[in-house]
């Protein structure tokens, strides 16, 4: 059934991405370049869409990401601007890709070149971070997606920006540096109208009620860092506003995985470097860029666990907290600041590496350090928190069940990002093909039972061309490197049989977007990823609404090309419109019609013109035939396309002619006549050969062109006969034409003056071919095959 009420329009994207995709499939590939190839798809991808968006937003994808190589000054700025909606899909797509390309060689790797040399193994690198990745898979992928919401956090407003409204609050102007300005100048003035030059609290036990900030509340005495934590102190509120400010930029580059120089720059033009050497003990960068980790393990398992203990003190500004929270793998506080699923996902990711990280740091340290630290100091455990089994799947489920951000994480990109890195790809391609196989009036009984149980806002719906588009190319993936690893014997993901069925529904879709798309080209390149007969359906399916001939030749090239057989293309695609016009019959247990067919008119006949013959017996408009029957008929067309089909030609034609004869379709029998001759079909058997004058009533001329066709399984014996048929039936189809058009010459005679010559000698051609098309009904029409039955 067409899912769509007319034409859609697609981005040059669509073929960009079909001929990415075509690079990798060409059969002239060794498995090994193959395999590198599919494992760069995903970079193509992301750098396509990356150029969509610097084309309308030159700016935002500059500075949002630097790897890749892009002139943003050349882009188009006179294009139109995007929508927030548009923007919204196109960053989505950015996202998505970035993680697919980040997580597809990790988990496809083994015939990569390994970035370690195995041989390094048995001993480090000076590296504690990088020992440790290159010995762990589980946090090789952890570390990916780590680095990839901090991508995307980097993608948000500029640091400086976001701090803006808390700096205007400290009432300092455009001073950023210098500290605690009000704070200072207070406990200035009170050493001056004392007269006390040395430390305040030092000055009167009674200090602690006289020496108030500007609120009432008790101010700190000291400006070093840990006065207010220590004194159980204030700052004046201005300075408040500048502290929260200074902790807001300092999570904001953790979070965006901002590296030591970036953050140490930051923090130097504040002049509050303490801050940056607090964070720099073991930094996860958003690039390559990591920085070493070579201190003491014993000094980084302690410094992890005095984070912990300033990210657990509830005196603290949240952010501050939230900072020492990302630095010792906290959870609670990181959240305490989270505002959409990025930020829920990262605490968990951020607090599962550096639990597995500290795990392996303190297999660095002595055993009786190691048991001194972890039990005189507590820290979050993620991975017992999780557990090892199905952490990600439980995870991505208990995102999706918090309030805050249960509608975010119910989008279907967030959905589908969310099974990429839980590593459940496969199931959420399964739920999105049983969505759009639900779309289908022939939908099966397993999908109509399980359908009602789908979450279908969490999948792309056939409007959603982009998004159609997306997870069309995620499931090829998905599928193509299953199927490299089961080349190469390496494990693959086991998943129920009917699967596959239902996650073909997805490419079925896409090839009918690109159908309305009037990108017919593409289609074939796209079923030759699903598995056959399937492939054949979906082609037919499509292809049939193709009306040129050339355009037809041009398909069946495309089809060959794309390594589907064509023989096989055409035969079930003429199998399939005969079935899809007997289906209704077969399913009501129904009989053909029985036939009351008469062409005369019920009256007296006279001695002058005996019976009339009524006008238009065929039906009033010529061309008015039902779709399901003119999609039999260009079946029938595509295979005359195909030289070695010409037998099923004849045979499909005989049962199209009964069909369409049984049925009173004569209008359908009509374009059948005319746009399959038989004579046609003769011509094209004869062109190597124009001079042999053909033989139909003998079997041996029938053997001779089986054998120049080359068409080893046809039987002589069955061929004649289904010559002669169609030939009859194609007859009785011709008479009956010619008898409808002497009505109507009739009928327009009673007012057609005897000196018109033009009309009276289209008449008089029209008796000839009613007398030419009636010969063969008077000899013998039909008289063979019913012999041969008895």
């Amino acid at each position: 059934m067409d899912r769509y009420t007319g034409p859609v329009e697609a981005g040059p994207e669509v073929e960009e991405f079909a001929n990415a995709l075509d690079e990798c499939l060409s059969p002239f590939l060794a498995p090994a370049e193959k395999k590198e190839r599919l494992l760069d798809l995903p970079r193509r991808y992301y750098e396509n869409a990356l150029r969509r968006l610097a084309t309308k937003k030159p700016k935002r994808v500059g500075g949002s990401h630097d790897d890749i190589d892009m002139d943003i000054d050349d882009a188009d700025e006179t294009g139109s601007a995007l929508s927030a909606d548009e923007t919204k899909r196109i960053e989505g797509e950015i996202q998505t890709w970035d993680l697919v390309r980040r997580l597809l060689p990790l988990r496809h790797a083994a015939l990569r070149a390994n970035p370690f040399d195995e041989g390094q193994h048995s001993r480090g690198s000076g590296d504690l971070l990088r020992d440790f990745l290159r010995r762990n898979p589980v946090a090789q992928e952890r570390h990916a997606v780590l680095q990839w919401l901090q991508t995307n956090a980097a993608a948000g407003p500029d640091i400086d920006t976001m701090v803006e409204d808390l700096q205007k609050n400290a009432d300092r102007g455009d001073v950023i540096a210098h500290g605690w300005l009000h704070t200072r100048s207070k406990i200035k003035l009170r050493k001056s109208m004392t007269g006390w030059s040395k430390l305040l609290e030092c000055q009167t036990p009674s200090i602690a009620e006289s020496h108030l900030n500007s609120d009432g509340a008790p101010l700190v005495t000291n400006l070093d860092p840990d006065a207010v934590t220590r004194q159980d102190r204030k700052l004046e509120p201005q300075d408040e506003y500048f502290e929260r400010a200074i902790w807001l930029g300092c999570f904001e580059h953790l979070r965006r995985g901002s590296n030591l120089e970036e953050i140490r720059d930051w923090c130097q033009e504040r002049t509050e470097m303490w801050r940056a050497v607090s964070m720099s003990a073991v930094l996860f960068s958003s690039d390559e860029n990591q920085e070493k980790i070579d201190a003491a393990p014993e000094s980084l398992a302690l410094w992890r666990r005095m984070c912990y203990a300033l990210a657990r003190n509830r005196v603290s500004d949240q952010h501050e907290r939230a900072v020492y929270g990302i630095l010792s793998g906290d959870v609670s506080s990181v959240e305490s600041v989270a505002k959409k699923w990025d930020d829920y996902l990262f605490a968990h990711y951020n607090a599962l590496l550096r639990t597995q990280l500290d795990s392996f740091i303190l297999g660095k340290c002595p055993a009786d350090v190691a048991s001194n630290l972890t039990q005189s100091f507590p820290v979050f455990d993620s991975v017992q928190f999780h557990g090892n089994e199905s952490v990600e799947k439980r995870l991505m489920r208990s995102l999706e069940a918090k309030p805050t951000i249960k509608d975010e994480a119910q989008e279907p990109t967030k959905a589908l990002q969310a099974s990429l890195i839980a590593n459940d790809t496969g199931h959420h391609l399964f739920q999105q093909g049983l969505l759009i196989e639900l779309g289908n009036p022939t939908k099966s009984f397993t999908a109509a039972m399980v359908g009602d149980e789908l979450a279908k806002h969490k999948y792309f719906s056939l409007d959603q061309h982009d998004g159609l588009r997306l997870v069309t190319h995620i499931y090829i993936l998905y599928l193509l490197m299953e199927q490299q690893d089961a080349d190469d014997n390496l494990p693959t993901e086991k998943q129920p049989p009917n699967w596959r069925f239902t996650q073909e529904c997805i490419v079925g879709a896409y090839a009918e977007y690109l159908r309305h798309a009037s990108l017919q080209e593409l289609i074939p390149l796209y079923c030759s990823i699903v598995e056959a007969p399937r492939c054949y359906k979906i082609l037919s399916q499509n292809l049939i609404h193709e009306k040129e001939h050339d355009q037809r030749l041009i398909q069946l090239k495309l089809v060959k090309k794309a390594g589907i057989d064509v023989l096989q293309f055409v035969q079930e695609q003429a199998n399939l419109m005969y079935h899809e016009l007997t289906i209704d019959l077969e399913l009501a247990h129904r009989p053909p019609p029985e036939i009351h067919f008469r062409i005369v008119d019920a009256g007296r006949s006279t001695s002058r013109q005996g019976r009339a013959i009524k006008p238009d017996f065929f039906g009033e408009e010529e061309d008015a035939i039902e779709t399901k029957d003119e999609h039999l008929i260009r079946s029938i067309e595509w295979l005359a396309l195909v030289h070695e089909k010409w037998p099923m030609v004849l045979s499909m034609g005989i049962k199209a002619y009964k069909y369409f004869l049984t049925h009173m379709h004569l209008n359908a029998a009509r374009q059948l006549m005319r746009r399959v001759a038989f004579s046609d079909i003769l011509r094209g058997l004869m062109e190597q050969d124009e001079a042999e004058t053909p033989q139909i009533e003998d079997v041996r001329f029938w053997e001779d062109q089986l054998e120049r066709s080359n068409i080893l399984d046809g039987k002589p014996e069955q061929v004649i006969s289904d010559a002669r048929n169609f030939r009859d039936l194609e007859a009785i189809v011709a008479a009956l034409d010619s008898l409808e058009t002497i009505a109507s010459l009739v009928i327009l005679s009673a007012e057609m003056p005897a000196t018109n010559r033009k009309f009276w000698a289209s008449v008089g051609d029209g008796i000839k071919a009613a007398k030419d098309n009636m010969q063969p009904l008077l000899k013998g029409w039909l008289v063979a095959s019913i012999a041969g039955k008895h």
